[in-house]
């Protein structure tokens, strides 16, 4: 596949990239190197992300000018990375279809394999991890800008090492990143240690809908539209707290219900590796790893909680 990619950069000029909303350091990173690696090359590359750059990963550096509207216009082939489906890049998807050649370089077991060229590898720590090979496959020498992205991309998917797709490639790939001069305590006080008063107060307002289930083995909260108003804050004030709630001593899954719609709950679903949540997930149409899945539920509360409850029992 690696081949096939690099002939068709080779015979392009312009090209797309994207990933799925709602982005996290995976998908950002990802894309962000891509955009550069392209650059390195003397190709055009046009960034498209249906949402904002999530403020946790505004640091990393990337494109000067980002669409948020997909462009009705062919390109030479569109790289669509960590997005498990075409759809998931937002709104407009159906102007991309326009475009031949779509490439998924993705590592999450649930992907639909839309492109037309593939690559899954779903025991890579991420899709930065990939990405990597594939750059060093194509003899790009690795800057800065690249490297930081890539390392952000791993070490956000992997918890910062403390997750079970931690492996040695990941740990190798970021010892190269240091090398070129990342430096980790930057990232992660970044990433983890730069948030907004508001993000504070939204999560009280969380934990104190915190339940748990089946002997304090399941633990799920929620959040509101109200909650958000009352709080000053958005969406993506709430990006980690899954993990949170799975750090509760004898929880195996974590559980965070996110009002989308008057009556649509985006869920996040973590677990400690006992229980398969990305199968879980997958009976409501969405998807993901064993430990971290997510999907998209209708109903009010009390609704979505026992259709979950139920499927986990399933």
């Amino acid at each position: 596949m690696f081949a096939k990619i690099r002939k068709i950069i080779d015979n392009g000029q312009d090209f797309f990239i994207s990933t799925h909303i709602d982005p996290d350091g995976d998908a950002i990173g990802s894309v962000f190197s891509m955009y550069w690696a392209l650059r390195s090359l003397g190709k055009n590359a046009t960034v498209y992300l249906k949402d904002q750059v999530p403020y946790r990963y505004e640091f990393l550096p990337g494109p000067d000018l980002i669409s948020h509207a997909i462009p009705e216009r062919v390109y030479d082939a569109a790289f669509v990375l960590d997005c498990g489906e075409l759809a998931r890049i937002g709104e407009g998807y159906e102007n991309l279809k326009r475009t031949e050649t779509i490439i998924s370089i993705d590592h999450h077991n649930t992907n639909e394999g839309f492109g037309r060229i593939n690559v899954l590898d779903t025991g890579a720590s991420s899709t930065g991890e990939i990405l990597y090979r594939l750059y060093k496959y194509l003899g790009i020498s690795l800057s800065y800008e690249m490297a930081v992205n890539i390392y952000t991309a791993i070490v956000t998917d992997t918890g910062f090492f403390r997750y079970e797709n931690t492996g040695p490639k990941a740990l190798l790939i970021c010892e190269k990143m240091m090398r070129l001069g990342v430096k980790p305590a930057q990232v992660s006080g970044m990433v983890n240690g730069n948030h907004p008063k508001e993000r504070f107060l939204l999560l009280g307002r969380i934990f104190s809908t915190l339940r748990t289930f089946d002997d304090g083995r399941v633990a799920m909260a929620y959040v509101t539209g109200e909650m958000f108003e009352d709080t000053h804050s958005t969406r993506e004030y709430t990006d980690g707290f899954a993990e949170i709630l799975r750090e509760i001593r004898g929880v195996e899954v974590a559980i965070l219900l996110r009002q989308v719609g008057d009556r649509q709950y985006k869920i996040s679903m973590r677990s400690k590796g006992t229980v398969d949540v990305a199968e879980v997930c997958g009976i409501f149409g969405g998807g993901g790893h064993k430990n971290a899945a997510g999907c998209h539920i209708d109903g009010d509360i009390t609704e979505v909680e026992t259709k979950i409850l139920e499927a986990m029992k399933r």
